[in-house]
């Protein structure tokens, strides 16, 4: 601290070079050592004026500060890169065999300068009393393949297996080779090229290390020179597949199916291609469009094979594959990925043995449970179960005089039958009892989003996804006969006699219902009723299926019906619409005969029933084929209305702006398929029109989108309470053409010949009830649209006259002022015909693009504040506009708000997107102190099985804890003041946000609430929630070590010490059970390498032997004369003698008796009840070991 007279000074300064500086100094008053008595002299004005003097000369030492500050940021960064540099540059060379087998202390290993490979074979030895050594019964092998990069740490896993366990050394040593054989590719090169997701490994500070290169990339650093050695049988050897069976990538894929196409395959058309399970979107529609399955024909896709892999060879039948959804097939596949190497082999013996394996639903559910069943490796017969039970698990203690005359497969056979287990080419396994939980009850929606993956990719034309079509053609009737094009021609104005705006738009309504009046009376709307009548009205089953696989189809019958009916004929080379059609038969059944009039069987003489032969119709169905319209030719049908307007408008692209202008979406030209002249997409909230059509059609069929777009909008966001009513497509379809034919007749263009058979189309009946009822609608929304191209229409002639103006006071060549010419004031309506212009009209001028602004609803966000988007749109020479710049993103108001100050010339292109990007800036600075919610769910996997959907107690009482490393972020936004945990658990139960992938919030969900810069956890539990602050403390993971009591336990496999954890506790670190203490007490749990004593913890039940001993004396007469009281071994030998048969488990009971009582006891002197009821609860726990303990031959 430095002393300065009347202050004090600390200094915090401290730099650390390419890292950090900092300079704070902190001053002190000194009340000891200040004298202010001169400046309390002063008047306050003075003192005020002096402080920001002061103040101000502060500022500027400390402006200086700052621009020495980032003088040193610069010469910091440098700093940095150098240090950076040099650490890529002292980067060693990675260490590797060049491609050659090397021995090592674990096995063998291969390596280059990018891959290594790794396998370690162990035997497993049991001791063979009659040759006396240990011989081996089973091999582990152990396999792995890791990038080997120059890190030496945090290797990328590519494939491998740990302890996989073979009977059979040639069987294990077949596998090995074909995994070494199956990578080979791997070590052809010393540096062969780095796949993409592997880069990252052999890169420091962002840079490849040198001699290295990225597949897909170019080599543009030296690199040493790759030795390559002979890869032809390598490359031979990956090109060889099975038909059509493509390589797939052996580190995800589970099991393959064949796609094909249901059409192809009847044909005998070879053809279909293997997919890889689990896949992707992406991947199943390539798989789809190679064999020629779209949307278009959905009914020809089928599964026609599968295929297991070798780390997974499960055996089914192909019609559990075939019935199953593609969206079951994914989950599927993605929950054997999840395994374990081991949990595949016991899930494929567990198929096998067939208790679950009927249908994908039980497929889905075994994935899931597996800890119902034990799987032994090593037990490959009845003979082998025998000896692993008597010799591995104990479960009956027999002398070694006795093992020689005991029959071990009789035993196993009978322990096979009790168990109910079978034999697999994995080893023995026999379901355990455990509770076999129903994790799918087989609907769709339970498979989890991010597994589904079924749709049809679209087929190569013009978008399907249409909203209110404006297409007769669509919806009434398809030509396919194209009429020779015309050349254009002027419209000819109508003439309205009435004087008001608004007794215009009656007239104009009035003509339009009179015109359709007519219409229906007249002989060409009889000729369309009476041929549409001949079209069959489909179920909406075989709706559904035609749009499937024709969406733009109109008018459809059969093959017959088309040349019979409609003297039209199928095209040649069509496909035909594959529909279900009823197809009844008869067959004749002996039945009871029915009394008519009492409507019971009658009955004959001999007591039973009368019988008689009936005719039954058998109710049945076929597939059959039709057609649509557009796929024959032949005679026209007959139509109300034409098919396209013709005719050029007067001042066409002053009109068709101030329609841009007007219209509350963009409007944009594309072409569209399928006869449609327009729609309004709901969904992107835009406008498209067909390219190509009259200048007149054109215009009619924007104004018929812009009343939909006005009148019929829905806001899809919005919850449904708050949407307008939906009215029905007819009345959707008559107002929207009647307010396009009432706009256009009010400027002087005739649609009738058009419209009025477009709406009688549409209308239920000459009634017109459509029409009548919506006619203030349909006036109200035509004022508004013809108010607003006037106004648009007066803006861009005033902008014409100024521009007019401006070229007239430019000197001509001859240095002469060309004369200004008035503006005709008919000109600005755009349906005057142009021999009505003046003559002495100046030439046209040349082009100029202008700009105009729109602001629509943004498709990509949910939040109110990114709602809208203010838009860019360059108009162009043909009449269209091109989409240009998103410039600001917010809510409606604001967008609005910027688009007016456009318009307005008040801010620029350039001020607006500097708005939109300090707006960011600012929601990004605030969002770090704003209060949030996050969602956290149970990570997916077998290790967090015993977590997922329990409540909290339960938890507990398991010994568990919510620990965060068992979790996963799902979601998180913007917590508002007034939610609460209950608003968020509906919310995500109920009305789930667009971006939310998770599942519906259930108990064991943790939801965390950031607010006032606190966190707090709340668990879901199974009624309300509990706060649970242990979720964001960091959990430490007990060890045996760290509970040791200091006792010790002996058994007659060693000592072990005593540690105080729970048998759950300790499973949980990793520890299984062994074998149990003679006393009961304690349980041997380990993990391979360690074995620790945990207290048994089992409740003792009264027995009532042991209280009948305790009060009664002992009598060879009474208890302990009829229970258990096993002969002795001479006794046993005297039978013999005598002729009886004994059996050699009472041999070996003897024996065993004989040793509890001692060698001098007499024969006659039996044990306690006491020693024989301990004798024979060893016994049961023994027994019950079987039962309690995993595979210790793969633990």
């Amino acid at each position: 601290m430095e002393m300065k007279k009347g202050y004090s000074v600390y200094e915090h300064d401290r730099l650390e070079p390419a890292d950090g500086m900092r300079i704070e100094r902190k001053v002190y008053f000194e009340e000891k050592t200040a004298d202010i008595s001169g400046l309390t002299t002063l008047p306050l004005e003075q003192l005020r004026a002096l402080r920001e003097e002061y103040a101000a000369a502060e500022q500027a030492a400390f402006a200086a500060l700052q621009q020495q500050a980032a003088a040193w940021e610069e010469q910091a960064g440098k700093t940095l890169a150098i240090d950076k540099a040099i650490e890529y540059v002292r980067t060693p060379e990675v260490k590797h065999t060049a491609n050659q087998w090397e021995a090592a202390d674990y096995g063998k290993h291969i390596s280059n300068r990018v891959y290594q490979m790794r396998y370690r074979v162990s035997e497993n030895t049991r001791y063979d009393r009659e040759k006396e050594k240990s011989i081996p019964y089973s091999w582990t092998l152990s396999w792995s393949i890791y990038t080997n990069s120059p890190h030496q740490y945090g290797q990328a896993k590519i494939a491998g297996q740990e302890r996989k366990v073979f009977a059979d050394k040639a069987a294990m040593e077949k596998y090995l080779n074909g995994r070494i054989k199956a990578y080979a590719h791997l070590f052809t090169e010393i540096s062969p090229s780095i796949p993409q997701e592997y880069a990252e490994h052999f890169k420091v500070n962002g840079q490849l290390l040198p001699g290295y290169f990225v597949e897909g990339e170019e080599r543009t650093q030296p690199g040493q020179e790759t030795e390559k050695t002979d890869a032809a049988p390598a490359e031979q050897a990956a090109g060889q597949t099975t038909g059509q069976r493509k390589e797939h990538d052996p580190m995800s894929e589970q099991f393959s199916i064949l796609i094909d196409s249901r059409s192809r395959f009847e044909t005998g058309e070879p053809g279909g291609v293997w997919l890889p399970m689990p896949t992707t979107t992406e991947q199943l529609h390539a798989a789809m469009e190679s064999v020629g399955i779209t949307a278009d024909n959905p009914q020809d896709f089928f599964i026609n094979g599968y295929s297991s892999t070798e780390d997974c060879p499960f055996d089914l039948p192909l019609s559990v594959i075939q019935s199953a959804s593609m969206d079951e097939l994914n989950y599927f596949g993605k929950l054997l990925e999840m395994q374990s190497d081991g949990d595949k082999d016991k899930f494929a013996a567990a198929v096998t043995h067939g208790e679950y394996a009927g249908s994908m639903k039980d497929l889905i559910n075994l994935a899931q449970n597996l800890d119902c069943y034990w799987l032994y490796p090593t037990v490959r017969s009845e003979e082998d179960y025998g000896y692993y039970l008597i010799d591995e698990l104990d479960e009956l203690e027999l002398p070694e005089e006795a093992k020689k005359y005991f029959k071990y497969e009789e035993y196993g056979r009978d322990a096979v039958s009790k168990d109910k287990g079978q034999f697999t080419e994995q080893g023995y396994i026999y379901n355990n009892q455990n509770t076999f939980t129903e994790w799918y009850r087989g609907t769709e929606n339970e498979i989890p989003k991010e597994y589904r993956v079924m749709s049809f990719p679209q087929p190569e034309r013009g978008g399907q996804d249409k909203t209110f079509m404006d297409a007769a053609a669509t919806e009434q009737t398809a030509r396919t006969v194209a009429e020779q094009p015309q050349e254009p021609h002027p419209v000819i104005p109508i003439v309205l006699t009435a004087g008001k705006p608004a007794e215009k738009l009656k007239e104009i309504t009035d003509r339009l219902e009179q015109g359709i009046t007519e219409l229906f009376d007249s002989e060409r709307y009889k000729e369309y009723l009476k041929v549409m009548s001949k079209f069959h009205n489909y179920s909406f089953r075989n709706t559904v299926l035609i749009a499937m696989q024709k969406p733009d189809a109109s008018l459809v019958a059969g093959f017959s019906a088309w040349k019979n009916n409609f003297e039209r004929n199928v095209m040649k080379g069509q496909k035909g619409i594959k529909i279900i059609a009823p197809s009844p038969y008869k067959i004749k059944q002996e039945m009871q005969k029915i009394d008519p009039h009492t409507q019971k069987p009658v009955i004959g003489k001999d007591g039973k029933p009368v019988t008689e032969e009936k005719e039954v119709t058998i109710p049945a169905y076929k597939v059959v084929s039709v057609f649509d319209v557009s796929q024959t030719e032949g005679k026209e049908l007959p139509d109300i209305a034409v098919d396209e307007l013709t005719g050029d408008v007067d001042r066409y692209k002053d009109f068709f702006a101030a329609l841009e202008k007007t219209s509350p979406v963009p409007i944009a030209f594309e072409n569209i398929e399928g006869g449609s002249h327009g729609y309004y997409h709901l969904e992107d909230k835009r406008i498209a029109i067909n390219e190509g059509m009259s200048e007149l059609q054109t215009l009619k069929t924007a104004i018929h989108e812009i009343a939909h777009a006005k009148l019929h909008d829905i806001d899809l966001n919005a919850p449904k309470d708050e949407q307008q009513p939906h009215v029905d497509r007819r009345t959707r379809e008559v107002e929207a053409e009647s307010v396009a034919y009432t706009v256009c007749q009010h400027y002087g263009l005739d649609t009738s010949d058009y419209s009025f058979g477009y709406v009688a189309g549409w209308s239920s009946g000459r009634e017109l009830s459509e029409l009548k009822s919506s006619l203030e609608t349909i006036r109200s929304a035509a004022a508004e649209i013809i108010n607003s191209i006037d106004e648009n229409l007066a803006e861009l002639q005033k902008a014409q006259d100024k521009e007019q103006t401006a070229g007239q006071e430019q000197p001509t060549r001859e240095g002469q002022e060309a004369a200004p010419e008035k503006p005709d004031p008919e000109a600005a309506a755009p349906g005057k015909s142009g021999a009505q212009e003046k003559a002495g009209a100046a030439p046209k001028e040349a082009f100029t693009p202008e700009t105009i602004y729109r602001v629509r609803r943004n498709p990509y966000s949910d939040s109110r504040e990114n709602s809208y988007l203010l838009q860019a749109y360059v108009t162009q020479e043909n009449g269209r506009a091109k989409m240009g710049d998103v410039l600001y993103t917010g809510t409606p108001e604001k967008c609005r708000e910027l688009m007016g100050q456009l318009k307005s010339g008040e801010l620029t292109e350039g001020d607006v997107k500097q708005l939109y990007a300090k707006a960011q800036e600012t929601a990004q600075t605030a969002g770090q102190d704003k209060d949030t919610f996050s969602i956290y769910q149970i990570k997916g996997g077998d290790e967090t099985r015993d977590f997922r959907f329990e409540p909290y107690d339960r938890l507990q009482a398991a010994g568990n804890v919510v620990d965060r490393a068992n979790y996963e972020l799902v979601y998180s936004a913007p917590l508002a003041p007034e939610t609460s945990l209950e608003d968020i658990y509906t919310c995500f139960n109920i009305d789930h946000p667009k971006d939310f992938k998770g599942h519906s919030l259930s108990v064991s969900d943790v939801v965390v609430l950031h607010q006032d810069g606190q966190d707090a956890a709340h668990f879901v539990d199974s009624v309300g929630f509990r706060e649970v602050p242990e979720f964001l403390q960091e959990q430490k993971q007990l060890t045996p070590d760290d509970l040791e009591t200091g006792e010790t336990v002996k058994t007659p496999r060693g000592t072990f010490h005593v540690t105080a954890m729970s048998r759950e506790q300790i499973e949980a670190a990793g520890y299984g059970f062994h074998h149990q203490s003679d006393d009961g007490k304690y349980l041997i749990m380990g993990n391979g390498t360690r074995a620790f004593a945990v207290a048994a913890e089992q409740a003792q039940r009264d027995n009532p032997l042991k209280t009948a001993e305790q009060t009664t004396e002992q009598n060879g007469n009474m208890i302990d004369g009829i229970i258990n009281n096993t002969p002795t071994v001479d006794e046993l030998e005297a039978k013999v003698k005598a002729g009886e048969q004994i059996s050699l488990v009472d041999l070996a009971n003897a024996v065993k008796a004989d040793k509890e009582r001692g060698k001098g006891a007499k024969p006659e002197k039996k044990p306690s009840i006491r020693a024989q009821l301990r004798a024979d609860k060893e016994k049961a726990q023994k027994k019950n070991a079987k039962q309690k303990s995993q595979d210790l031959e793969r633990s």
